[in-house]
């Protein structure tokens, strides 16, 4: 019964953490900020380097970075697809990708700051543009065009992130 106890209250001890911002197991966050077996598998995928048991906001903080990561990416295969040569509505889909995941890419950095300074006024709309900034590209492009797939899955990854930052939204007291 001690070691019970004692296992739960380590669950939910914030340490260095933001105010009122529990400590979980990786898998238990994942449960919480993802309702469908598609984007818990994604969540464990982002989350599976980071240490087992941790503050909220460092798995807010490694999704944020793993998105922006994956943007990176992505644009340099639109990039790279640009430069080969595209019909004028591709090429023009392609670029205004781009400038999305531009928007997205420096709202999910602002996130990232807000997470470490445990400063949360804006995170919610922070989330909200890089959301739809990464669905709009989606939107863009036709299916079977080169990235949809890539394009979906950073949808995931950002959907992920902010399901995250959502969940330490409002449980902080600090003050914006």
């Amino acid at each position: 019964m001690t070691l019970v106890l004692a296992t739960m209250a380590t669950l939910f001890i914030a340490g260095d953490a933001c105010d009122n911002i529990p400590s979980l197991t990786w898998n238990m966050t994942c449960a919480m900020a993802c309702k469908t077996p598609q984007l818990f598998d994604v969540c464990k995928e982002v989350l599976k380097d980071s240490p087992y048991i941790s503050a909220m906001t460092v798995y807010a903080v490694a999704a944020a970075t793993h998105a922006t990561k994956t943007y990176d990416d992505t644009v340099y295969q639109m990039a790279k697809i640009v430069a080969s040569g595209l019909p004028g509505d591709e090429r023009a889909a392609y670029l205004s990708c781009t400038n999305r995941y531009a928007t997205a890419r420096i709202q999910m950095e602002a996130a990232i700051a807000d997470m470490n300074s445990c400063q949360f006024a804006r995170t919610t709309q922070e989330y909200v543009e890089a959301v739809a900034a990464v669905k709009t590209c989606g939107e863009k492009l036709s299916a079977g065009w080169p990235l949809v797939a890539a394009v979906t899955a950073d949808l995931d990854v950002t959907t992920v992130a902010a399901n995250l930052g959502a969940l330490i939204i409002g449980r902080s007291r600090s003050k914006p």
